[in-house]
């Protein structure tokens, strides 16, 4: 019997430790690297990391992070979008492409003074999307080629030339978008797309930050509720003034029917 008590307290033991590991692995600020596919595939990687941090902290580090985007101090970096929602509960979220080397080095100088909650990488393969381009790319240069012959000949009419001239303008055009496609198709392989999400360590889990909520939300339905009364009354008005005076007219007609000395000339 205490062979088996002994071999259970090791196991016991032996799961906390891991679990202890396992939690200061997630919590803990650990380097979240970018990602690069493999030569010869098409993936576009997308993170997206939750920070945990004070709420005090959460306009700072967002503005830190968005400066050291936009200074391309970690690479090449650019803001796609930024979202802030204050409150009891204050969130904050920026949303960057930067080159893979650049992605741990952000997320490092973001979650200062804070905690990573949540990481998550996933890839999109456009393997497909890019054969098609260039395949659509050889197809085009052909048929722009073929064109060029014959806009060296002498025996074209001048609608002809006029005709021949049109084609050519509109392959150039799809041309250009076929680049312009096959050049953001390459950006978001050789980049990767990253969302960081800055929440507050105060939720408003308590009865009173609950109520607060409530009274919040009250007050802006109050104000939505004004505004469409105010709009509705607005979209009324003119046919008031319409109806108003027909409404005195036909009332002044029935008086006019229901006159005493009408109904004994009838």
């Amino acid at each position: 019997m205490n062979a088996w008590k002994l071999a259970a307290g090791v196991l016991l033991a032996a799961l906390y430790g891991c679990s202890g590991e396992h939690a200061e692995r997630i919590s803990g600020n650990a380097g979240f690297q970018g990602e690069t596919g493999k030569p010869g595939t098409a993936l576009a990687y997308e993170h997206r990391v939750g920070i945990r941090l004070p709420a005090a902290r959460i306009d700072a580090q967002l503005a830190a992070s968005r400066d050291a985007c936009n200074s391309e101090r970690f690479g090449q970096c650019d803001v796609l979008a930024i979202e802030q929602r204050g409150g009891i509960g204050p969130y904050a979220e920026l949303t960057v492409r930067i080159v893979p080397d650049g992605v741990e080095k952000l997320v490092a100088a973001a979650a200062e003074g804070g905690a990573l909650e949540s990481r998550q990488t996933r890839a999109e393969d456009l393997a497909q999307a890019v054969a098609d381009t260039r395949q659509q790319r050889e197809r085009l240069e052909r048929e722009y080629q073929t064109l060029q012959q014959y806009q060296g000949r002498k025996d074209m009419s001048v609608a002809d030339l006029l005709a021949l001239a049109k084609e050519i303008a509109a392959v150039e055009a799809q041309l250009a978008d076929n680049a312009q496609a096959g050049a953001q198709q390459q950006r978001r392989i050789a980049t990767n797309l990253l969302t960081l999400s800055f929440s507050s360590e105060a939720q408003p889990d308590s009865r009173l930050g609950q109520l607060a909520t409530a009274a919040g939300q009250l007050l802006d339905d109050l104000v939505d509720g004004t505004i469409a009364a105010m709009k509705f009354f607005a979209y009324s008005l003119p046919f008031l003034v319409v109806l108003l005076p027909l409404g005195l007219l036909l009332r002044g007609l029935w008086r006019w029917l229901r006159r005493p000395g009408k109904n004994e000339a009838r």
